[in-house]
């Protein structure tokens, strides 16, 4: 169905309409709920070119997407005159679509709020009565898209529309959401500087650099087909500069460098020879990667007169997905959720913060394919919640015997309420054995209440598996789960991989050979939403800012002066947080003060984003690298603490980028749920420059290759990059993967072939290694060096 104009709109049943509104509850509680009726026309799928069918709603503000959808069906089936066609059809074979400023968008999140979705605040803006929403049948991805999806897929390496091992929708749900922000930079970026992406950097020039410079002048050598010409230019003039002044000095001699006589410089660009690196635009030239690098070297400058790259091998494939709601996954504030004084039979969603007992787990049991060797031990389960490093409740199962399927059918309590779990709050499930012992069942009951019960005797962890209490739609989680663990690897690895490794969400893909633990989580009769938070005042932190002595604002000081790696004390936190509003102002406290804030306290973290709320100190502050990556790293989930620091980083220019790249997407690692802000963060610079789209691709893709716990996450990045990065980049990724593929089929070749029973010939290795030489064509210079060195090695040895 097409989305247009009507020339005859049909509304049904305007007598229901007013029915609604006579059975409105006016009791004093209904008028204190202040539950929102919103008025909302929506065009029907049985509409066509000639009839448009609609229905007017008041839609109750509190209830979901998925609510709405079923009262429309409900309705339909009472109303419409094609009554058949809503029999045959459920609603979930429908989105829902509609219009902003010229722009399709999709309300795409089923779980939402009315009253929280962007089309409902852009209404009110426009202060308009009654919104349009259209119902659009899904339609089956066409053979083109799904091709284009297959060669996504191979170049990432992963199949992100496989969701065999998921236990929500979150990787659909991020791929969605990313729509929004690729599309934006790929509409904002400039064609011809992202076709020529040139490598410079503002930093000023070192000094030895300048001493090898005589009166500001360097000497370039322009080439053009078989000839060259040297001219002397200023470090300080431009590329545009230095080509006019080429064309003045060449205006006769055109013909000699075989320049047709009616072109001019603005045909043509400065390339370095040999290199996919370009010279152009308003810079000055001394501030070019490449000429700094040659200047260092003592070495020739050596650039081809080039016609410029054509931007239009740099367009994208036509999106097939409409944008999404910019609102979607928001809950809402705790008074639009709240239970309180509220009529119960228009709730529809119920606010984390009315929830005040304490939280629980069900432990069921777990199921392991292959018993360990020795069968004389015992197994216990314990259940952690942590936020980052930060551990907020503990909590152990008693021991039982070590056997194939071990049932515990046990509660576990923490002592943390429902209300105090913050978002980005895992459930950590780990697995410990022990060798048994006739314990008694005082020791047992023990054992389940204090987790150093068991300190007497040596315990190893063997599984651990971890699960978000808060879904990435800040939804308490519920329900039933089989999850299936990651063993705890026995190889030296190093200690910052098994951090990042423990703190996934994702499950083990081999269900099969993994051990699999069965827990309960409990159900309610409406979803859980954490709220939004409101910043307000904070009249304690007023209080305190005038009352700090001398003698603790200098011991203040040298807590914050102190070695980043220096654990701080219960004192130093203590005191941090006391005086946060003097601690506020020293940008170097900023990840000192945040790790004294418990965050398993909902009133602690309500005062810490009032407190963020007046981070002036930091946002003026120039940027400190190494202090904001410590914000990105394993000790801090709160995803306004990393966007903060991320949007710190906004300044960094492309250069430096390239260079704190890798920690970047390693700390992705960090982030508790897939789209973050760091993940938008890398995904917008890779789409604005081709130079880090192509070690964004490599990074992305060998964490893939090497990382279950988090292939899907950066699988989903990946994605998102390389549907906006242009037909020529994904044309040369396709050509490097060809060759990893081949260079990895010919080193197994080689692998799988005894020495002792026969040699490998020279003519031999010769052959697999010219079939790489074939797929290069047209590549990078930076890629050739290593296949080129390759065919060099299989050359001599013949």
């Amino acid at each position: 169905m097409e989305l247009g104009n009507y020339e005859q709109p049909v509304v049904m049943r305007e007598e229901a309409k007013r029915r609604r509104r006579r059975m409105k509850p006016h009791s004093p509680a209904s008028n204190l709920s202040s539950v929102e009726l919103i008025s909302i026309e929506f065009i029907l799928p049985t509409s066509n070119k000639q009839v448009q069918e609609t229905m007017l709603l008041e839609i109750a503000g509190n209830c979901t997407v998925e609510q709405m959808k079923a009262q429309i069906w409900m309705r339909a089936i009472e109303m419409s005159q094609t009554t058949d066609f809503y029999h045959k059809f459920p609603p979930d074979q429908f989105i829902l679509q509609y219009q902003k400023k010229g722009q399709w968008y999709e309300i795409y999140d089923k779980h939402q709020v009315i009253q929280t979705l962007d089309c409902i605040l852009y209404w009110k803006v426009l202060e308009k009565k009654v919104g349009k929403i259209s119902v659009i049948q899904k339609q089956k991805p066409a053979q083109a898209v799904q091709e284009f999806q297959t060669q996504l897929n191979d170049l990432i390496g992963y199949d992100v529309t496989d969701v065999s091992n998921v236990h929500d929708d979150e990787l659909e749900f991020t791929r969605r959401r990313l729509v929004t922000p690729r599309m934006i930079e790929v509409a904002c970026r400039d064609p011809k500087l992202y076709s020529m992406h040139p490598w410079i950097t503002s930093k000023p020039l070192p000094e030895y650099v300048l001493k090898k410079i005589t009166n500001n002048n360097i000497f370039i050598i322009i080439h053009r087909g078989t000839t060259s010409q040297k001219i002397k230019v200023s470090i300080d003039d431009t590329p545009d500069m230095i080509l006019q002044s080429f064309f003045t000095k060449m205006a006769k001699k055109k013909s000699l460098m075989d320049i047709p006589e009616d072109h001019s410089e603005l045909d043509f660009v400065l390339r370095v020879c040999g290199r996919d690196e370009y010279i152009t635009g308003e810079t000055p030239i001394k501030d070019f990667h490449w000429i700094r690098q040659c200047l260092k070297n003592g070495e020739e400058i050596h650039l081809v007169l080039d016609d410029p790259p054509d931007p239009k091998e740099d367009e994208v494939q036509k999106e097939e997905w409409p944008l999404v709601d910019d609102c979607t996954g928001v809950t809402g504030y705790h008074e639009q959720l709240t239970i309180d004084g509220k009529d119960h039979e228009r709730v529809f969603t119920i606010s984390l913060w009315d929830c005040n007992r304490k939280f629980r787990v069900k432990i069921v049991g777990i199921d392991i394919p292959v018993l360990p060797r020795n069968t004389e031990l015992t197994v216990f389960v314990e259940a952690n919640i942590q936020h980052g490093q930060q551990l907020l409740s503990q909590r152990r199962t008693i021991s039982k015997p070590f056997t194939e399927e071990v049932l515990w059918n046990t509660w576990v309590e923490f002592d943390i309420k429902i209300k105090d779990l913050p978002k980005g709050a895992l459930l950590n499930l780990q697995i410990y054995c022990g060798k048994a012992q006739a314990l008694s069942t005082k020791v047992n009951l023990q054992s389940h209440d204090s987790p150093n019960s068991d300190s007497k005797c040596k315990t190893q962890l063997l599984y651990y598996v971890n699960i978000l209490l808060i879904d990435h739609r800040s939804l308490l989680r519920s329900g039933e789960y089989v999850l299936h663990m990651w063993k705890i690897s026995g190889k030296g690895e190093e200690q910052g991989s098994i951090n990042a490794d423990k703190l996934t969400s994702a499950t083990n893909p081999d269900k099969e050979n993994s051990m699999a633990i069965s827990i309960v989580l409990d159900k309610y009769c409406h979803p859980i939403a954490l709220p939004k938070h409101r910043i307000t005042s904070d009249p304690q932190g007023d209080r305190t800012r005038a009352e700090m002595p001398n003698q603790l604002r200098k011991q203040l000081e040298a807590i914050i002066d102190t070695d980043p790696l220096n654990p701080l004390t219960p004192e130093d936190k203590e005191l941090l947080w006391h005086f946060r509003y003097e601690s506020i102002k020293h940008p170097k406290a900023y990840p000192k003060l945040l790790s004294s804030v418990k965050w398993g306290q909902q009133e602690i973290v309500a005062k810490t984003y009032q407190l963020l709320a007046k981070r002036e100190a930091w946002d003026h502050s120039s940027l400190d690298v190494g202090l904001t990556m410590q914000l990105l790293d394993c000790n801090f989930s709160d995803e306004n603490v990393r966007a903060m620091a991320v949007q710190k980083l906004e300044s960094l220019e492309d250069d430096d980028v390239l260079h704190y790249l890798l920690q970047l997407v390693q700390a992705v690692k960090f982030e508790p749920y897939h789209d973050s802000a760091l993940a938008r963060f890398l995904l917008k610079r890779g789409l604005r420059n081709k130079r880090i789209g192509h070690f964004l691709f490599w990074f992305l893709r060998s964490e893939i290759a090497q990382s279950m716990h988090y292939q899907q996450r950066f699988a989903v990045i990946l994605e998102a990059y390389l549907r906006g990065c242009g037909k020529a980049m994904l044309h040369d990724f396709m050509k490097q993967v060809q060759i990893i593929k081949l260079l990895h089929k010919v080193t197994m070749d080689i692998k799988s072939v005894s020495a002792e029973k026969y040699d490998v010939t020279s003519q031999g290795s010769w052959e697999m290694l010219l079939g790489v030489g074939k797929i290069t064509g047209g590549l990078t210079f930076s890629f050739h060096v290593v296949t080129k060195f390759l065919l060099y090695l299989g050359g001599s040895c013949a």
